[in-house]
């Protein structure tokens, strides 16, 4: 597998170039982002590469920095994202702010993105926030990840100590679910149960 190419920048195409290594051309898939970052027509030029499949055929899709280049592999790891919802991610935001879509649940922030509609970037978010292997990349690790995201039980006994208190358990449940949102890491019970009262209050006076 091709991982890195080192060469000249021959030609520049509208969602490709073509990097000359040694008087071997190759032709490589790129995002906006890098199109607009590329040096001159005959300078030296480094891509991180990594070789996907298209139309049954392997394409080469090419990255300016070796951590772009890591967030492809785990986008195109999500179920409905090819290489080319994942050049267009990667076209439209930067790394970082994939990272914080991710870690913060703002699957709105990945809609901005071409061919990426509401319920795709609600997936992306979902399989990719607790994700095991998922690599340090710009300050981002799992562990953040993790830290940031109420689990289940955190969730089910904040809904418990609000009922407790004489709330019903749907807007329990409502007021819980908008104070994870705005949490961040750590997560303790205790904050969530009180920024989960700050939400009653704020909705009823």
């Amino acid at each position: 597998m091709i991982a890195k190419l080192t060469g000249i920048l021959d030609r520049i195409y509208e969602d490709a170039v073509l990097i000359d290594v040694m008087g071997v051309a190759y032709r490589v898939l790129v995002s906006k982002r890098t199109l607009h970052q590329l040096p001159e027509l005959n300078a030296p030029l480094v891509l991180w590469t990594e070789t996907v499949m298209r139309n049954e055929q392997p394409h080469l899709c090419g990255f300016l920095d070796e951590q772009e280049v890591d967030w492809f592999r785990i986008l195109t790891q999500v179920q409905g994202v090819g290489a080319k919802v994942a050049l267009s991610i990667l076209s439209s935001l930067t790394a970082t702010e994939i990272g914080d879509a991710i870690i913060n649940q703002k699957s709105n922030i990945l809609s901005r993105a071409d061919g990426v509609g509401p319920k795709l970037a609600s997936r992306i978010v979902l399989e990719l926030k607790g994700k095991k292997d998922l690599p340090i990349i710009f300050g981002i690790s799992v562990k953040d990840v993790s830290a940031s995201i109420p689990s289940s039980r955190e969730i089910d006994d904040a809904v418990s100590a609000l009922m407790n208190l004489g709330y019903n358990r749907n807007d329990a449940e409502t007021a819980v679910s908008k104070a994870a949102q705005k949490m961040a890491p750590p997560i303790m019970l205790e904050t969530l149960v009180r920024l989960s009262l700050q939400e009653f209050q704020a909705r009823y006076g």
